[in-house]
């Protein structure tokens, strides 16, 4: 079992290098947040990186982070750290799980909105 952890741990390394390093980082330092709205159901993750707090949407591939903006969205990366972080963060169970009342979906949604 040891052997195929570290056999993972080198492949996902080589496919995603300095990214993955700074992801398993992040889930180190209990950056990773799942937010869960009753009784709707609705669900948000929170990545917390180096310039602050962003929104990972997993099911549409998407982060609110400039890295996503201009690597990711440009094809010249495939997922950013926050992403990974969250991916990896959900399969090793190793996330902060935290549930509001529907009513205070507005109130952490907003600090992801700009105004331009």
């Amino acid at each position: 079992y040891q052997s195929f952890l570290e056999t993972l741990d080198k492949k996902l390394e080589d496919i995603f290098g300095e990214r993955y390093r700074k992801a398993m980082s992040l889930i180190g330092e209990g950056s990773v947040k799942c937010y869960i709205f009753r009784p709707s159901g609705r669900v948000i993750w929170e990545v917390k990186g180096i310039s602050g707090a962003y929104q990972v949407m997993p099911h549409i591939n998407f982060c609110s982070c400039d890295d996503y903006y201009f690597r990711v969205m440009d094809a010249k990366k495939q997922l950013c750290y926050h992403l990974i972080a969250q991916r990896l963060a959900y399969a090793l169970n190793r996330f902060e799980k935290t549930e509001f009342p529907d009513k205070d979906y507005g109130k952490i949604t907003k600090r992801w909105k700009v105004i331009k």
